[in-house]
């Protein structure tokens, strides 16, 4: 792992990533500064790297910083007391994770491991309270930035309780189309190599339970599934699946 300040040269190539406004739309703490305070909190920032395959942290670890993902792709996951993986998401490059231990500093909640290369920004708690404490109208912004994020939260847990398999699956892979999607010729490739067990984790399903709807949805030509690759040919019957509880 490498540890490096962070300089103009540096971040040069990820200046649309750590821009004010893509920061503000990936982030609850970002959303609540204004422009020289979000900068100013960018200057505390240090970038580290990691080869694949790498733990950032592990459930239960310290909290301590908060990362932003400049270069390649990490996942974000449990693992239950039976040795099953759920993966809470999938981040990319300009994705941010963490936050929260900035303010409490209570352990982490899940394991982030990088499933490629990558290069991350973190800000840590250190630099963080005295930031704070300095600037309390900041502090009451973030307050309430909270407040709503955890409105959303609960919001969004109570929708999803209430997705059939189908539309939880479906939901699931048009995120990814979102976030990970290129266009080809014959459909949308989402750009990441999941196994079936893997998209079971994503959604807390089997992989038994994910094969019998992706094999529906391949003889439908809804989507095509070859060697960990998802096509999606048919994005609008992905979202009318969504539909259906």
């Amino acid at each position: 792992m490498e540890n490096e300040p962070i300089l103009e040269g540096t971040t040069g190539a990820y200046q649309n990533l750590l821009s004010v406004e893509n920061l503000r739309g990936r982030s609850v703490i970002f959303s609540a500064l204004g422009d020289d305070e979000a900068k100013a909190f960018i200057k505390m920032a240090r970038i580290v790297k990691h080869p694949a395959r790498h733990t950032v942290f592990q459930i239960g670890e310290a909290g301590d910083n908060l990362q932003i993902v400049l270069r390649g792709r990490v996942k974000v996951s449990l693992i239950s007391p039976a040795g099953k993986e759920v993966i809470l998401s999938i981040l990319q490059a300009g994705d941010i994770f963490g936050e929260m231990a900035l303010f409490d500093g209570e352990p982490r909640s899940a394991t982030v491991t990088t499933l490629e290369e990558c290069v991350l920004l973190v800000i840590w708690r250190r630099d963080f309270l005295p930031f704070l404490e300095s600037t309390p109208v900041v502090a009451l912004k973030l307050l309430a930035a909270l407040s709503s994020r955890l409105r959303a939260t609960n919001e969004l847990v109570g929708n999803l309780s209430f997705l059939g398999l189908s539309a939880h699956l479906a939901r699931t892979l048009l995120n990814l189309v979102q976030n990970h999607g290129t266009v080809m010729p014959d459909g949308i490739a989402i750009n990441l190599k999941l196994s079936q067990e893997e998209l079971g984790n994503l959604i807390g399903v089997s992989r038994e339970s994910v094969n019998r709807q992706i094999r529906h949805w391949v003889e439908a030509g809804i989507i095509d599934f070859s060697q960990g690759i998802i096509l999606v040919k048919d994005s609008d019957a992905l979202l009318r699946e969504t539909l259906v509880s």
